[in-house]
């Protein structure tokens, strides 16, 4: 009959240590599947896939205003990027963001807060030709009304499909952690600002900061047929 193996230390104290059950030899065999919870796929990502964060950035106009039609709303294109052949791009979130001078060093720039960017800018953003999703607002700009698509009855903001095209103020504009889009290859993802009267601050660049990662074209076929069964 065996007892546990003690082990003393230097001061003289001493500690059970029971021996391993578990084999010292290890038979290889075939890989095992794994499972990831808490993830957005349940396996390890391919090895053709690469996360990616952009940020892209695009000057206010001056002069805002220009002749031939209406000042307001003048769009500003932030960024337009066209997905590779045989790649599609998938959006994880996407957030637009304000800068406007500081007011202390020639360059220096603070960040526009949502609050006060909400009655003077939108954003607008495609994958394709369609939304990213269906934004709508039934708060208007002081002294501009804000087309954010078809017209509706006085009052309502319900969710029509393709209806609403501009996000007001700014932020993150994708609902949610779960939330996933995806641009297939050759389709154009444009960014856009929309300026829907002058600012009462001095206004100097739009931002748009988008996530997520490559696929190339059977794989992201094969993710979204997954999806649509």
């Amino acid at each position: 009959m065996g007892y546990p193996r003690r082990d003393r230390d230097p001061y003289g104290n001493t500690s059970p240590v029971v021996p391993s059950g578990l084999p010292q030899g290890h038979r290889g065999g075939s890989s095992k599947p794994i499972r990831i919870t808490n993830g957005f796929t349940q396996t390890l990502p391919g090895r053709s896939r690469l996360f990616f964060q952009r940020q892209f950035f695009s000057a206010y106009p001056r002069p805002i205003q220009v002749a031939g039609g209406p000042p307001f709303p003048r769009n500003v294109n932030i960024a337009t990027i066209q997905a590779p052949t045989n790649q599609g791009i998938v959006l994880r979130s996407v957030a637009f963001r304000a800068y406007q001078h500081s007011g202390i060093g020639i360059e220096d720039l603070v960040e526009v807060p949502a609050g006060r960017a909400k009655t003077y800018l939108g954003f607008s953003f495609n994958l394709g030709n369609r939304g990213l999703t269906d934004f709508q607002t039934n708060l208007p700009g002081t002294g501009v009304p804000i087309v954010t698509g078809s017209p509706q009855a006085p009052g309502t903001v319900a969710p029509r499909t393709g209806q609403g095209n501009t996000f007001q103020g700014t932020g993150v504009v994708t609902p949610g952690n779960n939330f996933a889009a995806y641009a297939r290859p050759g389709d154009l993802i444009q960014a856009t600002a929309r300026v829907l009267r002058p600012p009462s601050f001095d206004l100097r660049l739009f931002e748009v900061e988008m996530s997520g990662w490559l696929a190339n074209e059977t794989e992201l076929d094969r993710i979204v047929d997954s999806l649509s069964r």
